[in-house]
């Protein structure tokens, strides 16, 4: 496709072990390209996508669609004008298991496990509204699902993120949720303001002298294909650049890591 047609922007949405060199090429062809989260599974193949991007000057995006919710950004910009410090974060993704036997999600070799593929999005909402992250531990395991043999990835992990701002974040996640009774959510609080955010759906704010809620009633997959096209046709910005991808993937990758080495990583 790249050597038969001329193209302004790609959307790169295969499964993470399928990743290779397609925004490498994209980039040094002059394509813009969004790309889907994770951007890969390996630091290094994802700082030579970053590399391959700033060299080519051209614009790119990462399907972080959590940060394109009106609830979460109207609570974000109260955060940043009225919270204070910030201290505490606590999110969760307790989902159910995607596909069956033989499904690529069932392989950490092919989607690097529930942190990497899925559990992203809450490692990226912290880092959304809290900033960058100085260091992780995080105890991951296998200990419910035991009895599925071809089901290689975590089925518990909890994470401890210490950011540079010296707040507090802990994500713990899940395949093992029943029905009814999946979580994805977080809930922060700061000095002045307490915010439980209900996915991209619902925003509630305590504040010292009452609560109110936000609602969001937009489309955030919509919105960010929205401005991915119009920072192309305006020559813009991207609001989550490719750089953005890879920090969240080390965070991700950090934790793994810190399970397995069993002592805090440094970022």
């Amino acid at each position: 496709m790249y050597n038969e047609m001329e193209l302004d922007a790609v959307w790169i949405c295969i499964p993470p072990f399928a990743h290779s060199n397609e925004v490498i090429e994209a980039a040094n062809r002059g394509i813009n390209v969004f790309i889907e989260k994770p951007i890969a599974l390996t630091l290094e193949l994802a700082k030579r996508m970053e590399k391959a991007v700033e060299n080519a000057g051209v614009i790119s995006w990462v399907g972080y669609h959590f940060r394109q919710s009106f609830s979460i950004r109207y609570a974000k910009s109260f955060l940043e004008r009225e919270g204070g410090n910030l201290g505490l974060l606590l999110g969760r993704w307790w989902g159910g298991i995607v596909g069956g036997p033989g499904h690529w999600w069932w392989k950490k070799e092919k989607c690097g496990g529930q942190i990497i593929e899925q559990a992203t999005h809450i490692y990226d909402l912290a880092r959304f509204l809290a900033g960058d992250v100085d260091r992780v531990y995080a105890e991951v395991d296998k200990v419910m699902f035991t009895d599925l043999s071809d089901f290689t990835i975590e089925d518990v992990a909890a994470a401890i993120l210490r950011f540079k701002n010296n707040a507090i974040g802990i994500i713990t996640n899940t395949p093992g949720a029943k029905k009814n009774g999946h979580k994805v959510e977080m809930e922060v609080v700061s000095r002045h303001l307490q915010i439980y955010l209900k996915g991209t759906q619902k925003a509630t704010v305590f504040g010292e002298n009452g609560m109110f809620e936000i609602e969001s009633y937009n489309n955030p997959y919509f919105d960010e294909d929205y401005k991915f096209i119009k920072a192309i046709l305006s020559d813009g910005k991207s609001e989550v650049p490719i750089s953005e991808g890879v920090k969240t993937l080390e965070v991700t990758l950090a934790a793994l890591k810190a399970s397995q080495d069993k002592k805090v990583v440094f970022l």
